[in-house]
């Protein structure tokens, strides 16, 4: 039996309650958040059991359960220290991103992690979704030639943003949070690296969320001389028929690859073809990927060197950006 903790209830942590519900062989053994009404619905879940215990704490539930695997889900500011607090105590984690707030406390996160050996990963969902799969494949089958250039938004509705959000305090920003998928994806799907990029964010029409940005724009070169763009925002209007609206653009010099979340169709247009629309791969559950990395000691679909790498990136990214300076991404 995994016997899996949960440590915030304030991110994706829906992919890891899915998953332990779905697998016979996990348990979620114990939640924690510091919102008592959030654990009051805990015995209801379909994760859970009458003997899942809850805890205000993280640290009572570290010191007091016997985890395999904790998820690591709430704000940004805490997430560090739990990550190395449980690594210590040989846990494995799935945590949210970004891994750290500063260069220096990733630093210790990645001496804890090479340390005591345990397996971590982070959720970066938007690389087990079908499209990006299916992506990556045909990129790496040559369906588009050479990498050329690539584009990805991402674009939210703003909504009530929760206070840990609007305070630099305990928010990393609009880059690490929001971006970090966005040039995650670009990494992973186009298959080439940054190494150097500007960045700017800023709040311009929303001061009642304080500190948290409502835009950013981030220019990169990859690692073939290519180039890539991400824009990122919380402008989409509260009218909008999607919370989100995702769009991920590879050029390359045989064709085009197009993913449009509000379209749902993912466009193939080649030098010999027309424009087609592209059947999907299967999607993959990410805690069962991730669980299985842990039982069997393989790798899982994002492995702590790519969270590792793509934190450092945003990081850095953020401590340029409306500076006119650019960062070095080697």
């Amino acid at each position: 039996m995994l016997n899996v903790g949960l440590i915030g209830l304030k991110g994706h942590q829906g992919a890891i309650l899915n998953g332990v519900a779905a697998m016979p062989e996990a348990r979620l053994v114990a939640v924690q958040d510091d919102d008592e009404s959030k654990l009051a619905g805990v015995p209801g879940w379909a994760a859970a059991d009458e003997d899942t215990l809850t805890f205000t704490d993280p640290a009572r539930l570290l010191e007091e359960v016997t985890l395999d695997v904790v998820g690591i889900c709430g704000t940004d500011a805490e997430r560090a220290s739990l990550i190395v607090a449980a690594a210590e105590r040989g846990i494995h984690c799935l945590t949210e991103k970004p891994l750290a707030m500063t260069l220096d406390e990733l630093d210790e996160v990645r001496e804890a992690v090479r340390r005591t050996g345990i397996q971590l990963s982070m959720l970066l969902t938007m690389r087990f979704e079908a499209p990006y799969i299916t992506m990556r494949r045909m990129i790496q089958e040559g369906a588009i030639g050479e990498v050329c250039l690539a584009t990805m938004q991402k674009s939210y509705r703003l909504g009530q943003r929760p206070a840990w959000q609007q305070s630099r305090e305990t928010f990393s920003g609009i880059i690490p949070f929001i971006g970090i998928h966005a040039l995650d994806l670009i990494r992973w799907v186009s298959g080439r690296d940054f190494t150097a990029g500007a960045a700017w964010c800023s709040n311009v029409g929303h001061p009642q969320v304080g500190d948290l940005e409502d835009n950013a724009s981030i220019a990169l070169q990859l690692d073939n001389g290519g180039t890539a763009t991400a824009r990122l925002d919380y402008c989409r209007p509260a009218a909008a028929p999607t919370h989100g609206d995702d769009r991920l653009r590879i050029a390359g010099s045989e064709g085009v690859l197009e993913w449009m979340l509000t379209s749902e169709q993912l466009i193939l247009i080649t030098n010999n073809e027309e424009p087609c629309t592209i059947e999907l791969d299967e999607g993959i559950d990410q805690f069962a990927d991730f669980a299985a990395s842990v039982e069997g000691g393989g790798e899982c679909r994002v492995p702590a060197e790519d969270c590792m790498r793509i934190t450092d990136v945003v990081l850095r990214l953020r401590e340029v950006a409306n500076k006119g300076e650019v960062a070095d991404l080697t």
